[in-house]
């Protein structure tokens, strides 16, 4: 088959950029022919949050680009990974005429959330999830701060949403974890269009090994990601215990602040898929501190693949991953006490070569790449084949 990808690059590269390239690569390797149309999130520096907001209603350069991107490629699939901000959902509309089948995948809450994240001032928010018009993220100027810029994110969904742009343009929504499903019907589109297909990631190769006795972060350095909360944490910790943060964004310097006052804390640029394989193989356990509804939590897997138990904020989709005492731990999102507590009872257990042999197992089980791209591939066959 053919595939064509459409995707949104994060400001800050993230789970959805490599999970884009992972399928990308996967695909491929069965056989497949893939070619991606990307659109770069940093041309919102360059003409602001407003105008970015306005050309996620319509987004005509990204209409007509599809448009060519199919005559030229000739998929039989279009599979959308990121159509916000400055996509636009038009790209759904070009596909449709065209008469490909649409595929999309959300790694976030954007269909329901003008921030994609459901969080509002430190907490989570669901007020908009379900609303035709979502005038809470008006009222409360989510989009960035910005009063324009909530403004029209809020009105590309209302928009799309009334003229049935995701019910009647995407044939198939696949959503990594059940509660995302969840969120997706929630705003309008039929159960029978929405599955459930868990991300995956390679076998590393790891299963027998030494590890180092550090704890490890990997992510974008968001608040939302709960470094403030890890660092909190770090400091009520009595233990000699290093903590490895790898990763790059906005509170770079408030962790590397943290990092001179503290010799356990390490501070670690981006790393390459090789680099992070690396770090988790090598870690005790990976703790992902989110305080938001992930999208899904690739680097739990990504650990458990490496027979790395995880620590895992409560409200983060990696928890629901988790079984306490057997492959990790969970503490309550935003608290820093529990979560030295979680950390204590961890590294107090006496032998912890049981959690690493459950999350290898847990990997086995639920998490390898055939798995997945046996999903897709039954996903877009289906498709092609009402189609044709």
């Amino acid at each position: 088959m053919k595939i064509l990808q459409l995707h949104n690059t994060q400001l800050f590269r993230g789970g959805a950029d490599i999970e884009l390239e992972r399928e990308a690569e996967g695909l491929r390797e069965r056989g497949h022919a893939v070619e991606t149309m990307l659109v770069d999130n940093h041309e919102i520096e360059e003409i602001g949050s407003a105008r970015a907001a306005l050309k996620s209603i319509w987004n005509q350069e990204a209409f007509a680009g599809t448009g060519r991107w199919i005559r030229d490629f000739t998929p039989d699939v279009v599979h959308v990974h990121t159509p916000f901000p400055l996509m636009s959902p038009s790209v759904f509309v070009a596909a449709s005429r065209s008469g490909v089948p649409v595929v999309a995948t959300s790694h976030s809450f954007r269909y329901s959330c003008v921030m994609a994240n459901l969080r509002r001032e430190g907490n989570i928010c669901e007020d908009c999830v379900g609303r035709r018009i979502k005038y809470p993220a008006v009222v409360h100027r989510c989009y960035k701060g910005s009063l324009p810029g909530s403004v029209a994110m809020s009105t590309s969904l209302a928009v799309h949403r009334g003229a049935r742009t995701f019910a009647n343009r995407v044939d198939r929504f696949i959503a990594p974890t059940n509660f995302m499903r969840e969120t997706i019907i929630a705003e309008g589109i039929s159960p029978d269009r929405v599955v459930v297909v868990p991300h995956s990631t390679p076998d590393p190769g790891l299963v027998n090994r030494t590890p180092n006795g550090s704890a490890v972060f990997i992510g974008r350095f968001g608040e939302e990601k709960g470094i403030l909360t890890l660092l909190d944490a770090w400091r009520k910790l009595k233990d000699q215990i290093p903590l490895v943060i790898a990763g790059d964004g906005a509170l770079r310097e408030v962790i590397e602040e943290a990092a001179r006052h503290d010799h356990r804390i390490s501070v670690l640029p981006w790393q390459d898929p090789t680099e992070v394989v690396d770090l988790i193989g090598q870690a005790e356990v990976v703790i992902v501190p989110s305080e938001v509804y992930e999208g899904f939590g690739l680097v739990a897997i990504e650990a458990f693949a490496a027979s790395t138990p995880v620590i895992a904020s409560e409200t983060a989709n990696s928890a629901g991953v988790i079984t306490p005492g057997r492959d990790g731990e969970v503490f309550r999102s935003g608290d820093a006490g529990e979560l030295t507590r979680a950390v204590e009872r961890f590294f107090g257990q006496a032998d912890r070569s049981s959690y690493r042999q459950n999350a290898r197992a847990r990997y086995d089980k639920d998490f390898r790449p055939d798995r997945q791209f046996d999903r897709l591939e039954s996903i877009y066959l289906e498709l092609v084949g009402r189609r044709s």
